[in-house]
């Protein structure tokens, strides 16, 4: 039979909500094991597991775990908005609002189920009621940070990124766990950057490597690290990509420059996503390109280099954005700096001849990472249709993932083929990819890593953003890519006039970028 140890019980969850606070997420979770061992039936315990289970992406479990806690104690607040938030991200929205929506007619005094009520309808698309509904909770209780932090997320989601700043430097960071001070400065920083302040908005930047931001890697490099404001002339420096593959080919702008810098006394080694390798060997050849891996330990990514390489330094790639990229006018006027093979550009026009009329246009419509709170920054497939009723265009299918239902879709409501190219994998064939894209007289799309592929690669291209989309650095055109020609949605979800602006283009064959 267990031993009742409550001593042991409370000394082991002031230990998990010491790490919890600290972000050590798994420590945290083992820790309130542990505890939960001791005390089974504590509502606490129970709470905290499906915090951190939610917070590790574990939404099943959590679910589990805060319905038990609920079984204890009915009606607790935080366990139901955690429980809420577990239903919505395993795709059972309708559930979670039926859960706040009794939760709010039992106590409609309790700000934080408004808050999370409003959270909620937020990653629905509905941002009327989400602010509405945040307004509540704040007029309850006017210092809750949770929906202060929503309300300036809300207000940026809108394209407000003025009022979001001002919002979140409202919130105080004293008394904040170490993972929401990092997320508020990450926010803070994506602010700044949509409103063209590049100085303070790449400082506050550097929380995306935090170790207690979701989903930050950790870097096992050997080695220093290099700092700003340490010399470059001269050093023998390993840049490591981060992020995903789009945000390594994005930053990887910088790399002609850097080289200038480092000098002939100096080397530069990179470190990529495998795929990439072949481009930025044939990009920079006087640079030693390697390729990093990424393992996942103990619910830590940790970006390691898949081999060995001697340098004097090393640091992420966004790490050099404040030294080359000050200001928006700092980005040059570089069409293209991952060039494709020539010989496989000249084998994809021959191919597009033979299959497709002119002019021959490659389309994007979604991210590969297409959660409920991004879904809303893209338009559906069924937006487009202005854009692919423009007669006399043939277009080429880019998109990586399963397209099956779009491609079939475009075909039986629109009554036109997207053709898809054979013998290509569009996900990882990345040198054939960024081929074909030249090939193409435009390609046409959201954000993701084949639109800065083509971009980087030199192709005509033209950018569908939200109002939110921070890379712009507080311009009305695409800094990192001169060529491309930017489409911004002015409010939320109100997709039509951008694509009706994209068809009247094409319809003139205007695929010129302007300048």
């Amino acid at each position: 039979m267990r031993r009742d140890t409550p001593h042991e019980g409370r000394k082991a969850l002031a230990e998990a909500r010491r790490l919890e606070a600290k972000g050590d997420l798994t420590g945290a979770l083992s820790a309130y094991q542990a505890a939960l061992d001791e005390r089974p039936d504590d509502p606490a315990i129970l709470t905290g597991i499906g915090r951190l289970a939610l917070a590790l992406d574990m939404a099943p479990a959590a679910e589990s775990v805060l319905k038990r806690s609920l079984a204890y104690l009915p009606g607790e607040p935080e366990a139901t908005s955690l429980l809420a938030r577990s239903l919505s991200a395993q795709g059972r929205s309708g559930q979670a609002i039926d859960v706040l929506s009794e939760q709010v007619l039992a106590d409609p005094l309790d700000a934080r189920i408004w808050n999370q009520l409003g959270l909620l309808v937020a990653e629905q698309g509905n941002l009327a009621s989400a602010e509405t509904f945040l307004g509540e909770a704040l007029r309850l209780k006017p210092n809750l940070t949770p929906a202060r932090f929503n309300l300036g997320n809300l207000q940026m989601s809108s394209g407000d990124a003025t009022a979001a700043l001002a919002t979140f430097l409202s919130i105080r960071e004293g008394g904040l766990a170490a993972r929401e001070r990092a997320i508020l400065n990450f926010s803070r920083a994506c602010a700044r950057l949509r409103l063209g302040d590049l100085a303070r908005g790449w400082r506050d930047y550097a929380a995306r490597n935090d170790p207690a931001f979701p989903g930050a890697a950790a870097f096992d490099i050997p080695g220093r690290r290099w700092r700003r404001g340490q010399p470059l002339s001269g050093l023998d420096l390993l840049l490591v990509g981060e992020q995903g593959l789009g945000d390594e080919v994005l930053f990887a702008g910088l790399v002609p420059d850097l080289l200038v810098r480092l000098g002939p006394e100096g080397s530069l080694s990179l470190a990529v996503e495998p795929r990439l390798q072949p481009l930025f060997r044939r990009a920079f050849p006087a640079a030693q390109v390697i390729s990093h891996a990424t393992v996942e330990t103990g619910g830590r990514k940790i970006r390691r280099l898949a081999t060995p390489v001697k340098s004097a330094a090393w640091a992420p790639m966004a790490d050099l954005l404040p030294e080359f990229r000050p200001q928006a006018d700092a980005f040059p006027e570089r069409v293209g700096y991952l060039p494709p093979d020539p010989d496989r550009v000249a084998f994809w026009r021959r191919a597009l001849g033979a299959e497709l009329p002119g002019p021959r246009v490659g389309l994007l419509w979604k991210s590969g990472m297409m959660t409920a709170g991004r879904a809303n920054a893209f338009p559906s497939f069924e937006a487009w249709e202005p854009v692919l009723r423009t007669p006399g265009i043939a277009f080429v299918n880019l998109q990586y993932g399963d397209c099956g239902p779009e491609i079939a879709l475009a075909g039986e409501r629109f009554g036109l083929k997207v053709w898809t190219p054979p013998d290509i994998d569009l996900r990882n064939d990345l040198e054939d990819l960024s081929a074909l894209s030249c090939a193409l007289d435009l390609v046409v799309g959201v954000s993701n890593a084949t639109f800065n592929l083509a971009a980087a690669a030199g192709a005509p291209a033209w950018l569908v953003a939200a109002p939110d989309a921070w890379t712009t650095l507080g311009t009305d055109r695409y800094p990192w890519y001169p060529q491309v020609r930017v489409y911004a949605c002015a409010l939320p979800g109100d997709w039509a006039p951008v694509m009706e602006a994209i068809a009247s283009d094409l319809r003139q064959n205007d695929f010129a970028a302007r300048t």
